[in-house]
């Protein structure tokens, strides 16, 4: 089946303001290849302010580094990922829609549109 997986992770260093996010795409990414699935598209939406203060377990974030990932996988897969989000100190919030094939091409001229490109 194929999903869509939005992510905003945390900022942790004024320097390197992607890294976590790069991080979380990285471990995603695997998890899914390793048990059959594909990655079709990554998606960097760049670091923005939040609309509002989010809080995690200790922190409070005023950014967010936001990404989009499309990929094919089984339900379990699914699962494993949105638990494994889930418990990641990394990840401020997260969000996992199940999309239809044909979706595909709507997809890349929404993210365009947005992306103002």
């Amino acid at each position: 089946m194929l999903y869509e997986l939005a992510v905003i992770a945390r900022v942790s260093s004024p320097t390197q303001k992607l890294f976590e996010a790069q991080n979380i795409a990285s471990t995603v990414g695997k998890l899914v290849i390793n048990n059959k699935g594909v990655v079709r598209e990554i998606v960097n939406l760049g670091v923005r302010p939040l609309p509002k203060i989010m809080k995690t377990a200790t922190e409070r974030h005023f950014e967010g580094s936001h990404f989009l990932m499309l990929f094919d996988s089984s339900e379990g897969v699914q699962k494993e990922i949105m638990r494994s989000l889930k418990n990641d100190p990394r990840v401020i919030r997260t969000n996992l829609l199940r999309k239809k094939d044909w979706d595909v091409s709507s997809y890349k001229e929404a993210v365009r549109a947005f992306m103002g490109q």
